[in-house]
């Protein structure tokens, strides 16, 4: 989507035929076209393999082991008279910290109630936190 709002910019700048036009389009199309591959190439940014989490983060793939995980639960968030949901990981990373991740329909995929739900059928239950 991304990519080719991005595209669209360029094409709608050229067919104005005004520098200043063509230099707005092309910065914004400097943005969303990275962005948009960016997400192509993340997308989905968690699955399970071999029955961990393996989470795609810019630095590269973090795999978390069942037991690690903290919770996994659905949020649902207003914004602007919309409602969007989200979905919450929280796991302890490999130095036993805490960490939280929120997923969006942008990072999964799909909607994050059914990957909630797929995750919690594989058995990424949510379980009290280690003191």
């Amino acid at each position: 989507m991304l990519i080719v709002l991005g595209l669209g910019l360029v094409v709608a700048g050229m067919l104005r035929q005004e520098p200043l036009a063509l230099l707005l389009t092309g910065l914004a199309a400097l943005i969303l076209i990275p962005t948009g591959v960016s997400q192509l190439l993340r997308r989905p940014r968690i699955e399970v393999v071999d029955g961990q989490l393996a989470i795609k983060k810019l630095s590269g793939t973090m795999f978390i082991p069942r037991e690690e995980v903290v919770e996994v639960r659905a949020l649902g968030t207003a914004r602007w008279g919309a409602r969007q949901h989200l979905m919450r990981l929280e796991y302890m990373d490999e130095q036993g910290r805490e960490q939280l991740d929120v997923f969006t329909r942008m990072d999964l995929g799909t909607d994050p109630r059914d990957v909630v739900e797929r995750l919690e059928r594989l058995g990424f239950r949510s379980r009290p936190a280690r003191k």
